[in-house]
């Protein structure tokens, strides 16, 4: 180590080790603080009911105009409380697309824990779209979402996230 040194100070300008020692501990730095990726976020919680019931085991969504969504799952009361990437509470301020569904929590069905799902007994046929194969999944594969699509996949809800807590109870109707 010490003729890595020697050889380092004979074959460089004054100073470059200096120099290269701030630079790597700025760049850690930097590094362990985020960089300057740091965003605004505001708390944001409420209650989701449909035709005056609570929802259990639903996601609801905010997606901001530019950035990640925030996203959280009721509880049996029908309350919630976003989170933003990874476990940060909260969701960018400005102006979100609300999205809601239900999603149910599904457990593994083995208990290897080998992160291999269940498959699917599906079956293939020849489709009519220029040969291509199409596959035909079991009766009652996916469950009908009960929440409306214009509350997901159509949705229309808008909300804006101000600085400072933001409570949104969304009361929905199933008809």
């Amino acid at each position: 180590m010490s003729t890595l040194i020697i050889l380092n100070q004979s074959n460089s300008k004054p100073g470059y080790l200096l120099r290269f020692s701030a630079g790597a501990l700025l760049a850690c730095c930097l590094g362990c603080s985020g960089g300057g990726d740091e965003v605004k976020l505001a708390p944001v919680s409420g209650v989701v009911t449909m035709d005056g019931k609570p929802l259990a085991e639903i996601v609801v969504i905010f997606s901001p105009e530019k950035g990640n969504p925030s996203s959280g799952r009721t509880d049996a009361s029908g309350k919630y409380t976003l989170a933003y990437k990874e476990h940060s509470k909260g969701a960018l301020l400005g102006n979100h697309r609300v999205t809601i569904f239900k999603a149910e929590a599904v457990p593994p069905k083995n208990d290897d824990d080998s992160g291999i799902a269940e498959t699917l007994p599906i079956e293939t046929f020849r489709g009519e779209n220029d040969g291509v194969a199409a596959i035909k999944l079991p009766k009652g594969t996916f469950k009908k979402d009960p929440i409306p699509e214009r509350y997901n996949t159509k949705s229309e809800l808008k909300k804006e996230v101000v600085d400072g807590k933001n409570s949104f109870d969304f009361e929905l109707t199933s008809k």
